[in-house]
């Protein structure tokens, strides 16, 4: 069995089509940082057509019914007034809940006690060096590295998990190793998961230098090997290509393909944009991931999220591997991987092409 036969219907742990694991609500655009690699542009003040609080408690009914986890982002969710009534709703409906709070002097130990009392599950922290020197000037605003220690402790003294998220260019990937011991040696019992974000060149994330495919290939073999006796889970965001990278090397090691695709799936292979995981913007415009602003599949206040990300045509189409084209379309391992969407959009113009990330194997880009 080929990674590449786990397609459609016949074996649905590769494809989200009813809901998404996560839904990314973007609750304002406002924030007090100005980091390099921003998605959204943020700026310091609140837009007045964000989602009110009526309509965001319609939406989290709704993904409540979905069964999903939803995921606060911003911006900086701390901006909005309302943050703690709004996360006090979902959670007096058995909504899970996470929080990625930028780290800024409105994140304080009060805060995160009340995220704890209110059952945030986890809480994201940015760190994108191991240094005040690097870190800072990534995030554009002196003490920001301090203060994302003290966020760490502060989930450690009140036990709430913390995914720790790092933008990965060619200026954060030498610090990469030393970073990795900092979390390791440091902040190992609050840090559940340290996601390395590969850089998607939108937002003013376009001005940074973008890593060839050869240099994340080298990437994901350090990740492999470090993530075997991390304390903490080593993933990666916008390269589900280090996918068909998990597999060869475990193919290589002689591990059978049976083992593999059972693995793969409790893993959460075949997540991608638009498949697992959908972006709600702050206005309740819908869009199959935040690194993915197109195509725009419509918005919360006139029809359910749960209708969109179920039927709209650009989203069935993102969640069929066999309609991608170049080298993607023609990879063996385009249903566990199929690249990753925003990049190809962002560097290509074209939804459907070959992720620019990737080096594309001989022995993967076999024909479908």
């Amino acid at each position: 069995m080929q990674l590449g036969e786990l397609a459609g219907d016949r074996y649905p742990g590769l494809v989200y089509a009813r809901a998404p694991r996560n839904v990314y609500w973007e609750m304002t655009i406002a924030c007090d940082l100005a980091c390099t690699h921003c998605r959204a542009d943020a700026i310091h003040t609140r837009d007045a057509l964000e989602l009110n609080g009526d309509e965001a408690r319609t939406m989290m009914r709704d993904i409540k019914g979905m069964g999903s986890m939803l995921i606060l982002t911003g911006g900086d969710p701390m901006k909005r007034p309302d943050l703690f009534d709004l996360i006090e709703y979902g959670r007096s409906i058995d909504l899970p809940i996470s929080i990625t709070p930028s780290t800024t002097p409105t994140l304080t130990r009060d805060v995160v006690q009340r995220f704890k009392e209110l059952g945030v599950a986890a809480m994201g922290v940015s760190l994108d060096a191991p240094t005040a020197e690097v870190h800072d000037a990534f995030r554009g605003v002196d003490g920001t590295f301090a203060r994302s220690q003290a966020a760490l402790a502060w989930a450690r003294e009140f036990k709430i998990p913390v995914q720790v998220n790092t933008t990965v260019t060619t200026g954060t990937m030498p610090y990469l190793p030393a970073l990795f011991e900092l979390l390791k040696d440091q902040h190992a019992p609050p840090v559940r998961r340290w996601s390395l974000f590969l850089l998607v060149p939108v937002g003013r994330g376009t001005d940074l230098g973008i890593p060839t495919a050869e240099q994340i290939e080298e990437l994901f073999g350090w990740v492999y090997d470090v993530s075997r006796d991390a304390p903490f889970h080593v993933g990666t965001v916008e390269a589900p290509h280090y996918r068909r990278y998990w597999i060869q090397r475990k193919e290589a090691e002689g591990m059978p393909m049976a083992a593999i695709v059972q693995v793969a799936k409790r893993m959460g292979f075949g997540v991608r944009d638009g498949n697992g995981v959908i972006f709600v913007s702050h206005r309740g415009e819908v869009f199959p991931a935040g690194f993915l602003p197109h195509p725009l599949l419509g918005n919360v206040r006139a029809t359910p999220l749960s209708e969109l990300y179920r039927s709209a045509p650009a989203l069935v189409e993102l969640r069929d591997m066999d309609r991608l084209k170049g080298a993607c379309g023609a990879c063996t391992y385009r249903w566990a991987c199929g690249g990753s969407r925003a990049r190809a959009y962002a560097m290509t113009d074209d939804l459907m092409g070959t992720d620019p990330f990737c080096v594309v194997p001989a022995e993967a880009a076999t024909a479908a």
